[in-house]
């Protein structure tokens, strides 16, 4: 019974969005849930921001922008206009930024210049497939994170793809584009890592919902929120699936970022990525990378490439549906014919590239390379599934002990003997906890064994090897680490003078 009265429901939902084609509404074909809509005002209070009257400090402001498959369709779908006010109180950052007369004159620039008066009236009234505040589906709903650009800092600006994801069955959210003391972003890892907090606090507010733990998570990155997508993707474990819109990530970027960033570890980008971009940009990519792309750097998860035939990096964001055919200095130069038709390609494809990865609908991997139709270009690399993250091995052995570990280890050294399991610097560090701080010390020469057994050539682990079997009492062993390490590299005082000392407790017949 309940099966049957969700059909109807979802029947009554594509008539209502068939109807509200003939309105003008969005042509993007919806998927099979209503879209709910929720603006969540709050704020990060381990941050801080300055003040509205611009004396003193505030906890950081937040608006979190959520998209969810609704359980029905509401009395009346929101409008282009509706987002376009809430675009315009992102940024009322101060109480003069606040008043009404004020928030008039704080329309996006594309709007503000690449509309006549008339013809924004018109788009304010066009509807959206969002219902305010519908009643939530119940159902196992990935959540979607996703990262704003430069320049496109409101959620406006990704509308259009992020209520197709959630008539998908994705719950989708996001942030205003916001830099880390005032509103201008910056090209430096400060602002990076500020937008990578914003969407960890999304991350976070979600999964604090009833249900929302056990949601699976992906990212999506526009433009600069490329690059912070990127380090989420490379820093939180429990990403599964990233998808890059036209940014420059592929090869170095003039700013240094994202790689600059502390946490930007390629080792650690293992899950399965779709990078769109316009074709022109792709071999200019291939170009400039001298080391090859991160692309084909990238040794796990499947990746795709997908070039789009137009010039306009706006072609990406909710302005190409948005009836603007003038060229604007600092956003695009011209507007191609058939630039809606493109951004909901972009749209059904990211939908398609998050449902076929995670087997919410029917389709082999293959049916990506055709769901770009005639007009995109994908190029599939495809790769093995990650080995166990040395994150996840390190943990392991801190909770369960080496012994536990040891035959993982070996199945991945003998499936590929040219990978490096774990990092040295990693092993000798815990290493050393074993052996001084936590008393493990047993545990900790094994460890140090296996560092040894790891980098054959590195003068360190067995220097950290000889240490520890100097404090075990086996001054044999010790001495033979020692010998080997110094070999390696002579110029270690202290292992020289630790050898030193060993030597004449051999030769004082006291050495094991």
């Amino acid at each position: 019974m309940k099966k049957a009265f969700f059909l109807i429901l979802v029947l009554l939902h594509w008539f209502c969005q068939a109807m509200l084609a003939g309105q003008e509404a969005v042509s993007l074909a919806p998927g099979p849930y209503p879209v709910g809509f929720e603006l969540v005002r709050t704020e990060d209070p381990s941050r801080t921001f300055p003040a509205m009257d611009g004396a003193g400090f505030r906890a950081r402001p937040m608006r979190i922008y959520i998209w969810y498959p609704a359980r029905a369709a509401g009395n009346r779908p929101l409008a282009v206009g509706d987002f376009v006010k809430m675009a315009a109180g992102d940024f009322a950052l101060s109480a003069d930024s606040s008043r009404p007369e004020a928030m008039k004159g704080r329309l996006p620039v594309p709007l503000r210049d690449g509309l006549a008066e008339e013809a924004r009236e018109e788009l304010w009234r066009k509807p959206t497939m969002a219902y305010d505040s519908a009643p939530a589906a119940v159902g196992d709903f990935p959540l979607l994170v996703v990262g704003q650009g430069l320049y496109y800092e409101s959620p406006l600006s990704l509308l259009y793809l992020c209520e197709h994801l959630a008539s998908r069955g994705f719950v989708v959210a996001t942030c205003p584009l916001l830099g880390t003391q005032y509103r201008l972003v910056n090209l430096n890892v400060e602002d990076l890592e500020t937008q990578v907090r914003d969407m960890e606090f999304v991350i976070a507010a979600l999964r604090s919902r009833p249900g929302g733990k056990a949601r699976r998570l992906g990212v999506i990155g526009y433009d600069l929120g490329g690059h912070a997508g990127l380090v989420l993707a490379m820093r939180h474990p429990e990403v599964e699936a990233y998808l890059s819109l036209d940014c420059g990530i592929l090869a170095p970027h003039f700013s240094g970022l994202p790689a600059a960033h502390p946490n930007y570890r390629e080792e650690r980008f293992t899950i399965p990525w779709m990078h769109i971009l316009q074709a022109r940009f792709l071999e200019a990519e291939r170009e400039k990378a001298k080391d090859g792309m991160l692309s084909d750097r990238k040794k796990f998860g499947d990746t795709w490439l997908v070039s789009v035939p137009s010039d306009s990096h706006g072609q990406f964001s909710s302005y190409a549906r948005f009836g603007i055919r003038t060229a604007l200095p600092g956003y695009w130069r011209s507007v191609a014919e058939n630039q809606e038709v493109l951004h909901d390609d972009i749209c059904r494809l990211a939908g398609d590239f998050f449902a076929t990865v995670w087997k919410r609908e029917t389709r082999p991997l293959e049916s990506l390379q055709e769901a770009g139709g005639r007009l995109f270009k994908i190029e599939w690399m495809r790769n093995e599934p990650p080995p166990a993250s040395s994150r996840s091995l390190l943990h392991a052995i801190c909770e369960k002990g080496l012994a536990a570990v040891r035959p993982m280890i070996d199945r991945m050294r003998t499936a590929d003997p040219a990978a490096r399991v774990l990092e040295e610097s990693e092993i000798n560090w815990l290493a050393y906890h074993f052996l001084l701080w936590w008393g493990r010390k047993d545990e900790a020469l094994d460890l140090f064994r296996l560092n040894a057994e790891l980098n054959p050539r590195s003068a360190r682990a067995l220097a950290g090897l000889g240490e520890s079997c100097m404090i075990l009492d086996r001054t044999a062993a010790a001495v033979a680490a020692f010998q080997k390490s110094l070999e390696l590299d002579p110029d270690q005082p202290g292992v020289k003078a630790a050898l030193e000392g060993l030597t004449k407790k051999q030769n004082a017949g006291d050495g094991k």
